[in-house]
């Protein structure tokens, strides 16, 4: 995960999800998650992650969310860091070294 040089510096709750986005009539369902709790961030620093993920039947179309959760509710919420771009994710085999770019809600 790639954190923007306008970012703070502090330490957070970290989620990252796989997420199903087949549809785009409804909320897209996770299929798995993993949560880092006390990672430091740093304007323009990197979050390293690993995150095992199902394989899905190859029709299924995946992304990942990320959300540095700063006050660490688990609501997005002004100042915190979240993905608002598609990162694609491929439905079988390793993923590989993906970089996740966040930007900081406002």
């Amino acid at each position: 995960m790639t954190i923007p040089t306008d970012a703070p510096i502090t330490t957070a709750r970290v989620v990252v999800e796989v997420r199903d986005v087949s549809y785009a009539d409804g909320t897209a369902p996770v299929l798995a998650s993993v949560a880092l709790e006390g990672i430091p961030v740093r304007p323009g620093g990197r979050i390293p992650f690993v995150l095992d993920a199902p394989e899905v039947p190859a029709a299924t179309a995946l992304s990942l969310r990320c959300h540095v959760d700063l006050v660490g509710d688990g609501t997005v919420a002004v100042g915190d860091l979240l993905s608002t771009r598609s990162i694609p994710v491929p439905v079988t085999g390793d993923a590989g070294p993906l970089t996740a770019p966040v930007d900081v809600v406002t």
